[in-house]
C-alpha cells in the first residue's frame, strides 16, 4: 500500500466533449462524419430467421454428456502463435464456462475466435466450426478444450509456421492488376469487399463533388499492427484519385485487400456504371462478391415517423452506447455510432444487428450477435430508445433535446457568490473544479452531462455550505487529498492478471469529497472496466458517485462485470480513512 497526502489542487475533469452530428437530411451520403455509418440499402435475398421452434429444439438438444466429476480441468491447445490454455468448469455433466488462461496470439485475431465458446457451451459438443478469419486462433480453442476433457494432445504446428498457406487458402493475394479509373463517379456512400490476409475486409468510400473523399475501413479480420499500416495506402489513392497505387511492405495481404474493396466500392459509383475499371485478372482476387447490404440501392421504409435525426443511449458491455438513427423518407438512411467504449473486436462483430435492423427497417425479431452479446443488445436497445424518440416528435410530444440547464445556472451563481476566504485552500480547489466543470456543461446538449455537473456542484457546494472549512479540530480524519495505491485482484475467474490501481481521494469535513484521477498499471484492455466501476452507465450507478453520496465507503453496490475494480476502489478509499484519521490525545502522547 502507498498513500501519500499530495496537499495540491484537484486536476480539473477533462471536459467531455459533444459529438458534432450531421443536422442536414441525408440525400444518399453522410459527408464529413466520422463515426461508423451503415447506410440503408436493399436486400437480394432475404435472410431466413430461426423459428422459435428450431431454438427451442437446439436448448432441448443441448443436454450434457460428458462423463466427468464436477470441477474444473485445464487444457491447451495450439493456436497461431503458440499453446492456448483453457480452463473448463464441468458441473452436471455439463459444459458451464470455458475461460481462456493463457494465449500468444494476436489479439484482434483471438477476440474474434473466442466466439467459439458460446457455441460449445451452447452445443455442448466440441464439434462446432472454426471463426472465419481466425480459423488458427478458434482451432487452438477447441483443441484445447477437447484436452481438457479428454487428454488428447494437439500436436499440430502454429499457424504462424503455415501463414503463406493460409493465406494464399483464404483466397489473398499477394499482387494487384492495374486498372483503368473511371472517369468520375456519383456522389454517395459505398461499400466493398476484398480479401485481406485473415478474411473479408469492407471499406466504406465517400464520393463527393465526383471525387473521392475518405475511406475507412469498417470490418476486417486482420491483426490490428498490419491493417493499421496497410491503413496507409489510403491516403495514397485519395491523392492519386486512383487505386493503382503501391502495396505497403509487410503488410501486402492486408493492402491487396484494401484495394480490391475500394476498387469493389467504386464499381458501384461509376457514372458509365461499368465495373470495367474494377474487374482484376488475378483469379485470387476475384472476390468482388460484395453482400446485398453493400450495394447502394435504397430500401423502401416504412417508418411511420417525421424526417429527423434522433438519439438513443442504451448500456453496452463496458458502458454506454450511444447512436443517431436518421429518418427520411418513412426509411431509416443510416445509424451513426456517437459513443462507445467496449472492446472493440466485439463492438465490430456486434455492429452485425445495425445491418440487419437497417435490412429489415425494423428491430422486432433481431437477434443479438453470439460472442457480442451485450455490445449487441446495448446497440439494439440504443437504437430502440431512439425511435421512441422519433415517436415522441411525431405524436407532438416534447423530447429533451435540449437540457433543462435553469438548475445548472442557480448552482453556478451561488458557487461564484462564495467567498475563498472562508475555506481551506483544498476545498476551494474541488468548488472550482466543479464549477469549471458546471460550465462546460452549459455549451453541451447532453442531459446525461448536464446531470453529473449539477449532481458534483450541488455536492461540493452542500459540504462547503453545511461547515465553514476551518474549524476542523473534532474532525475524525484529517482533510486533504491523499494518493493511494491498491492491488486489483482477479476473483475465481482469473481473466486478467493483476495490477496496481492507483487514485485521490480527497476527504473533507469527515467526508470523502472527491475521487479522481483512477488509474491501473495492467493492460490497456482494463481500463474499460476501471472506467465502468468508476462512472458506471445509464442505468447503473459507478462506485465513485455511490461514495461521494454518502461520503464513507460503505453499503456501496459493486458494478456488474466491473466487480474486482469496483472493489479495488472501495478498498483504496478504506485505506486512505485509515491513513487519514487522526490521532486521539493517547497516541500523540
Amino acid at each position: 500500500m502507498d498513500i501519500k497526502e499530495t496537499g495540491k489542487k484537484l486536476k480539473p475533469f477533462a471536459p467531455v466533449l459533444s459529438v458534432a452530428l450531421v443536422t442536414a437530411c441525408v440525400a444518399g451520403s453522410l459527408s464529413g462524419y466520422e463515426a461508423p455509418v451503415y447506410a440503408a440499402t436493399q436486400e437480394e435475398t432475404p435472410i431466413k430467421e430461426e423459428t422459435k421452434e428450431k431454438k427451442e429444439e437446439k436448448k432441448t438438444a443441448a443436454k450434457g454428456s460428458f462423463d466427468l466429476e464436477d470441477g474444473v480441468y485445464k487444457g491447451t491447445g495450439t493456436g497461431y502463435a503458440g499453446n492456448i490454455t483453457v480452463s473448463v468448469q464441468i458441473k452436471d455433466k455439463q459444459i458451464v464456462s470455458i475461460d481462456i488462461l493463457s494465449s500468444s496470439d494476436d489479439e484482434a485475431f483471438f477476440s474474434r475466435a473466442k466466439a467459439v465458446i458460446d457455441k460449445i457451451i451452447e452445443g455442448q459438443t466440441l464439434d462446432v466450426d472454426t471463426v472465419s478469419g481466425a480459423t488458427f486462433s478458434s482451432r487452438g480453442i477447441i483443441s484445447a478444450v477437447k484436452n481438457a476433457l479428454t487428454g488428447e494432445k494437439d500436436n499440430s504446428t502454429t499457424g504462424q509456421a503455415q501463414s503463406g498457406q493460409t493465406a494464399a487458402a483464404a483466397g489473398s493475394s499477394t499482387s494487384v492488376a492495374k486498372v483503368e479509373d473511371a472517369a468520375a463517379y456519383k456522389d454517395g456512400t459505398y461499400y466493398g469487399s476484398g480479401t485481406g490476409f485473415g478474411g473479408p475486409l469492407k471499406v466504406m468510400v465517400e464520393i463527393s463533388g465526383g471525387k473521392i473523399a475518405s475511406i475507412q475501413i469498417v470490418e476486417n479480420s486482420d491483426g490490428s499492427d498490419y491493417i493499421s499500416k496497410a491503413a496507409s495506402l489510403i491516403d495514397s489513392i485519395i491523392a492519386k484519385q486512383s487505386t493503382n497505387v503501391d502495396t505497403v511492405s509487410g503488410a501486402t495481404y492486408s493492402s491487396v485487400g484494401i484495394i480490391q474493396a475500394v476498387r469493389d466500392a467504386l464499381s458501384q459509383a461509376a457514372v458509365n456504371g461499368t465495373s470495367d475499371g474494377t474487374q482484376d485478372n488475378n483469379s485470387n482476387n476475384s472476390n468482388n462478391n460484395s453482400s446485398s447490404d453493400d450495394n447502394n440501392s435504397t430500401v423502401t421504409g416504412t417508418v411511420p415517423y417525421k424526417e429527423g435525426i434522433y438519439y438513443g443511449t442504451a448500456e453496452g458491455y463496458s458502458g454506454d452506447v450511444s447512436v443517431a438513427v436518421v429518418i427520411q423518407e418513412k426509411t431509416i438512411k443510416a445509424i451513426l455510432i456517437t459513443e462507445n467504449s467496449d472492446d472493440e473486436a466485439f463492438f465490430n462483430r456486434a455492429m452485425d444487428v445495425v445491418k440487419k435492423v437497417i435490412k429489415t427497417q425494423k428491430t422486432d425479431d433481431v437477434d443479438t450477435v453470439s460472442g457480442a452479446t451485450y455490445s449487441s443488445k446495448g446497440l439494439l436497445n440504443a437504437i430502440k430508445n431512439a425511435l421512441k424518440q422519433a415517436e415522441k416528435v411525431t405524436n407532438g410530444e416534447s423530447v429533451d433535446e435540449k437540457p433543462d440547464l435553469n438548475d445548472l445556472k442557480e448552482l453556478i451563481e451561488r458557487a461564484e457568490k462564495l467567498e475563498e476566504d472562508k475555506y481551506t485552500e483544498t476545498s476551494w480547489a474541488v468548488l472550482q473544479t466543479r464549477l469549471a466543470d458546471a460550465q462546460e456543461a452549459l455549451e453541451e446538449t447532453k442531459q446525461t452531462i448536464v446531470d453529473k455537473a449539477v449532481e458534483k456542484l450541488k455536492t461540493a457546494i452542500a459540504q462547503l455550505e453545511s461547515k465553514d472549512g476551518k474549524d476542523e479540530e473534532n474532525t475524525k480524519y484529517v482533510s486533504g487529498t491523499y494518493e493511494v495505491t491498491v492491488p486489483c485482484t482477479p476473483d475465481e475467474d482469473e481473466d486478467f492478471e493483476e495490477y496496481e490501481l492507483t487514485m485521490s481521494v480527497e476527504i473533507r469535513n469527515d467526508k470523502i469529497v472527491s475521487i479522481t484521477d483512477i488509474t491501473g498499471d495492467g493492460a490497456s484492455s482494463n481500463d474499460s472496466y476501471i472506467k465502468r466501476a468508476a462512472n458506471g452507465t445509464s442505468s447503473i450507478k459507478g462506485v465513485v458517485s455511490q461514495i461521494i453520496d454518502k461520503g464513507m465507503p460503505e453499503d456501496i453496490d459493486t458494478v456488474s462485470r466491473a466487480t474486482c475494480s469496483s472493489n479495488a476502489i472501495l478498498e483504496g478509499c478504506k485505506k486512505v480513512l485509515e491513513a487519514a484519521e487522526r490521532p486521539t490525545d493517547t497516541e500523540a502522547e
